[in-house]
């Protein structure tokens, strides 16, 4: 699974790693650590505009949705998608054959279970600095409109595969991670129609190319490339 994820890199970093440009760079908001259940609108690569980094909603809103109300409550279970079963879901298979996307992240958050404890790791790329460092998570777009208002509503979802032996070991109660579009993958992830190649591109990661760290509590505000990392929210509110 994958329900918190970490974007601060610039704007100008982003661009760069993604070969896109913001749409409205002053609504990028960068966020430490931000959880999925807060809906918390991030930026995103689609496929209809691949040149073009716009600002969506996480948690995805099919667009056979009725009321807003049933949309608020779908948008907290569809946070991730399972890539085994997208394709078959209801709520995701739609999007998963025709509407996908690229989220930008400077790293993800998840907790290894060791008796009653639950540590926390940053999940990034390895040898890279945390800062400037951009990787890419496979997603699902939809794009809504409220039938009371006629307000449009962007919206996303994180697709999630088995994880590879880096995951198992810190994600060891579910045994999941994000899939990560490598680079030379980007552009099939967002052109290709055929599901069995995209099926090839959400197997779990090699290993070798993230590393875990473990998050401290103590610390007041990241420090890049030390053991002992604390994630802060935009305001600076510490989290943990």
């Amino acid at each position: 699974m994958c329900f918190a994820v970490s974007i601060f890199a610039s704007t100008h970093d982003v661009e760069t790693a993604l070969g896109a440009v913001f749409d409205d760079g002053s609504a990028y908001e960068p966020f430490f650590h931000v959880s999925g259940f807060v809906h918390p609108s991030l930026p995103i690569v689609t496929n209809d505009r691949p040149d073009a980094i716009q600002q969506f909603s996480w948690g995805l809103v099919p667009r056979w949705v009725k009321t807003s109300e049933q949309a608020g409550e779908l948008a907290k279970k569809t946070l991730n998608a399972r890539s085994e079963t997208m394709f078959e879901k209801p709520s995701f298979r739609d999007a998963a054959r025709k509407r996908r996307a690229l989220l930008p992240v400077n790293g993800f958050v998840e907790w290894r279970h060791e008796g009653d404890l639950k540590i926390p790791h940053l999940i990034s790329l390895r040898n890279e600095p945390l800062e400037k460092s951009v990787m890419t998570l496979g997603a699902l777009w939809e794009e809504w409109v409220n039938p009371d208002s006629g307000v449009i509503r962007n919206t996303f979802t994180i697709a999630t595969t088995e994880a590879n032996e880096l995951m198992s070991y810190v994600h060891n109660n579910k045994q999941r991670m994000p899939v990560v579009i490598k680079p030379e993958d980007r552009a099939s992830w967002l052109a290709e129609s055929d599901q069995e190649t995209l099926s090839r591109l959400v197997r779990p990661l090699e290993e070798g190319i993230l590393q875990a760290v473990p998050v401290s509590r103590g610390v007041s505000r990241i420090k890049v490339n030390q053991q002992d990392v604390t994630l802060l929210n935009s305001e600076g509110d510490t989290l943990w």
